[in-house]
C-alpha cells in the first residue's frame, strides 16, 4: 500500500476520534488532551510498521486487529467482526444463497451428501451419492473443497449449470439451478422415539426456530406424542427472541422468561410469554451440557424455574451477556456487550469471568468446573419453590455422568478418510445387493452387518490403501459396524435415520427415558398447585 495511503488511513481514524471526543461529555472528553496524544501515537507506529517492517502489512488489517484488541479487554464476548467475518457468522442464522447441499469431495469429485429441505437441489431433483463433475461447462474433477462455494455459491437469482454422475445412469445428468435464500435448519430432527415419546433436538436459535417448533410440536402431537424430550446439548444460542419464542411455548401467558439489566435504565427488560395457545401439559424433560450457552440457557432457565419440566445432564456454559448488534457502512459489524441475562427465579446466567485469561474461561466449564452444588447460591422455583442453583449457568435438577464416546485412533482415521471410505463401500454395497424389504424400525433394532459385510469392507478399505492389520479390525469390529450401519440407514432412509443410529448409541439419551414418571409427577404438582391458587 503506498505512502499516500496509509496517510489517508491515518488521516481518518484521527478525524473519527477526535470527531467523537467533541461529540461526547463522557469521561474521554475529560482526558481529551492525552487521548488524543495516543491517538497521535497510534497513527505513528501505523505508520512506521508501514516504512520500516520486515513484511509488508495491509495497514486496514492492521487497523481491524487494533480494533479487536480494544474489544478483548472489555469481555469474553464483546468482539468485532470484519465485513467478511461477519457474513459468515450471519449465515449460521439467517442462512444464506446457494442451490441448497452439503458436500465433500470424495476421490476428486463433488459429492452430494444430503440436499437442504426445500432448497434449489431438492426442487430440481438433485439426489445424495450424486457427484458434480462439471460447473458451467467447466471440469470440477480434482477442485479443492474450499473452491466449491465459490463456484455454487452466488446471488440469489442467479442461475448455475451442473452435470452430475448418478449411480444406474450411463450419461451425465444436467440441471439448470436457480440459486436462491437456503435457510439452514435450527431444527433437523423432531421424531417419535418410542409410542408417546417424542424426541426434538435444536442446534441454534435462528430467525425461524419458533415457526420450526411450533411444526414439528403439532406433527409429534399428531403421532400421539404424551411427552416430550428437549435436546439442547452443544447448542451455542443464538437469537433472544427466538429463544423467547421456544420458551413461551411451553409456558401460561404472562409468566416471565427472562430479564436484563446493565448499566443504564433503558437495558433493564422483561419477556414474558405471550402465545395463545401453548402447549403446558405435555411433561418435558431437557438436556444440556457445557456446551449450552445463551438462548439455550434461558429456555432451560425458565423451564425449570416455573417447574415446567426436569433438567438433566451437565451445568451449562454460563453466556448470559446481552450482545447488542452494531452494523457499520463497511459491512463490518460490533457485537457488544450492553446487559446481563437473568432468569425468572432471579439468578444471573453469566459465570464469573474477571481475572481469567479467554482461554481459561472457555476451556473452564469442561475441564475446571466441576458439577456441584457445594457453595453455590440457592433461589427457589416459582410454584414448587424447589431448590435451584445460580452461580453462573443452569445447573440440572440431575447431573448426569459425563462419558466420552471415544474411538481408536485407527478408527477415528477411517471414519474421517478423505477418500470417505465408509461412505463409499456402503454406496456400492447398497448398489450392488438388492435390497430387503425391511422397515425403519427394524432396522434400527435388529440390522447389524454380518461378518460377510465385515470382511468385504475389510478387503475394500485394503484395495484402496488404507492401512489396518486384521488383529485391530477385529479389535474395532463394534465401533466399525456402527458406522457402516450409520452410513446405510442415511444412504437408504437419509440423515434423520443417520441420527437415530447415533441415539442407540448415546447414553445420556438412553438415560433421559428414565425421567419420564419424575417429569410427570412435576407438571401434575404444579398444574395442582395452579388450579388450587
Amino acid at each position: 500500500m503506498t505512502w499516500k495511503k496509509i496517510s489517508i488511513i491515518s488521516i481518518m481514524v484521527l478525524t473519527s476520534l477526535l470527531l467523537f471526543i467533541s461529540g461526547t461529555n463522557s469521561k474521554i472528553y475529560s482526558s481529551g488532551r492525552s487521548f488524543y496524544k495516543k491517538i497521535e501515537l497510534f497513527s505513528a507506529i501505523l505508520r512506521k510498521i508501514e516504512t520500516d517492517y520486515v513484511d509488508e502489512k495491509d495497514p486496514v488489517d492492521l487497523v481491524n486487529s487494533a480494533i479487536k484488541g480494544m474489544v478483548s479487554d472489555l469481555d469474553p464476548h464483546t468482539t468485532y467482526l470484519t465485513t467478511e467475518e461477519y457474513k459468515k457468522w450471519n449465515q449460521n442464522f439467517s442462512g444464506y444463497s446457494g442451490i441448497g447441499i452439503t458436500f465433500d469431495v470424495v476421490n476428486g469429485k463433488i459429492t452430494v451428501m444430503s440436499v437442504i429441505k426445500g432448497g434449489p437441489s431438492q426442487k430440481a431433483g438433485l439426489k445424495p451419492g450424486d457427484r458434480i463433475v462439471k460447473i458451467n461447462g467447466h471440469s470440477s474433477v480434482g477442485i479443492k473443497r474450499d473452491e466449491v462455494p465459490l463456484k455454487l455459491m452466488g446471488p440469489r437469482g442467479t442461475t448455475v449449470n451442473i452435470s452430475v454422475e448418478r449411480h444406474g445412469y450411463k450419461k451425465l445428468i444436467n440441471f439448470t439451478l436457480t440459486r436462491d435464500n437456503v435457510h439452514l435448519e435450527s431444527i433437523p430432527y423432531a421424531f417419535m422415539v418410542k409410542p408417546k415419546v417424542g424426541y426434538i433436538a435444536i442446534l441454534r436459535f435462528s430467525s425461524t426456530t419458533g415457526k420450526e417448533l411450533q411444526k414439528h410440536l403439532a406433527d409429534l402431537l399428531e403421532k400421539g406424542m404424551e411427552y416430550l424430550i428437549l435436546d439442547l446439548r452443544d447448542n451455542g444460542g443464538g437469537y433472544l427472541n427466538a429463544a423467547v419464542e421456544v420458551a413461551q411455548t411451553f409456558l401460561k401467558r404472562g409468566q416471565l422468561i427472562v430479564y436484563t439489566k446493565g448499566r443504564i435504565a433503558r437495558s433493564f427488560r422483561e419477556f414474558r410469554a405471550s402465545f395463545r395457545k401453548p402447549v403446558t401439559e405435555i411433561p418435558i424433560t431437557v438436556m444440556i451440557n457445557h456446551s449450552s450457552a445463551s438462548a439455550s440457557e434461558i429456555v432451560a432457565g425458565a423451564i425449570q424455574d416455573w417447574d415446567r419440566g426436569v433438567i438433566i445432564g451437565e451445568t451449562s456454559f454460563g453466556k448470559g451477556l446481552v450482545q447488542s448488534q452494531y452494523t457499520f457502512k463497511d459491512g463490518s459489524a460490533l457485537l457488544m456487550v450492553t446487559a446481563r441475562y437473568y432468569t425468572p427465579s432471579g439468578r444471573l446466567i453469566q459465570r464469573p469471568y474477571k481475572n481469567k485469561s479467554k482461554t481459561e474461561y472457555y476451556l473452564e466449564p469442561a475441564n475446571g468446573r466441576p458439577d456441584t452444588t457445594k457453595d453455590m447460591p440457592v433461589f427457589r422455583t416459582k410454584i414448587l419453590g424447589r431448590t435451584v442453583y445460580g452461580g453462573g449457568g443452569i445447573t440440572p435438577d440431575y447431573i448426569l455422568e459425563s462419558y466420552m464416546d471415544t474411538v481408536s485412533s485407527i478408527v477415528r482415521k477411517l471414519v474421517l478418510s478423505k477418500d470417505r471410505l465408509l461412505f463409499t463401500f456402503t454406496e456400492n454395497y447398497i448398489n450392488n445387493h438388492p435390497k430387503k424389504n425391511m422397515s425403519l424400525y427394524n432396522f434400527l433394532h435388529k440390522y447389524e452387518p454380518s461378518d460377510a459385510v465385515l470382511n468385504e469392507f475389510y478387503t475394500y478399505i485394503k484395495n484402496k490403501g488404507f492401512k489396518i492389520s486384521r488383529k485391530d479390525f477385529v479389535r474395532n469390529n463394534k465401533d466399525i459396524s456402527f458406522f457402516l450401519k450409520q452410513n446405510v440407514a442415511e444412504i437408504l432412509w437419509g440423515d434423520q435415520a443417520r441420527y437415530k443410529v447415533q441415539l442407540l448409541r448415546d447414553k445420556w439419551f438412553q438415560q433421559s427415558l428414565n425421567y419420564i414418571d419424575y417429569s410427570k409427577k412435576i407438571l401434575a404438582q404444579s398444574m395442582q398447585i395452579k388450579k388450587a391458587g
